[in-house]
């Protein structure tokens, strides 16, 4: 399915939405929740297309195209394609985090 970067117009609260048209990803937004359509920009996101049952992947592709996660861990720092960083699942970690996940045997 088409992948879409969905935000409002000052470029906060990103997410990917996948919809078969813009307007359909849009409505299926987060965004729309919390302020009007006409507020609300889509474009497309070719990298992320059917990524959408595929949550390692799509963040990978997610980082890949510039974007940044909080990490999962306790430190909550930001993890770009620039640093150490394991994929869990839908969940990201800073190189710290998962080294201290796997000395702590979780």
């Amino acid at each position: 399915m088409k992948a879409w970067q969905v935000q409002n117009k000052e470029g906060e609260m990103q997410q990917i939405v996948f919809a078969d048209k813009r307007s359909e990803a849009i409505y299926k937004s987060e965004a729309i929740g919390w302020t009007e359509y006409i507020n609300v920009r889509a474009k497309r996101a070719k990298y992320a297309d059917d990524l959408e049952n595929q949550p390692s992947k799509l963040i990978q592709a997610q980082l890949d195209n510039g974007w940044w996660y909080e990490c999962h861990g306790n430190c909550r720092s930001h993890v770009t394609e620039d640093d150490k960083y394991k994929i869990v699942g839908s969940s990201i970690y800073c190189e710290e985090c998962s080294t201290r996940e796997v000395n702590d045997g979780k």
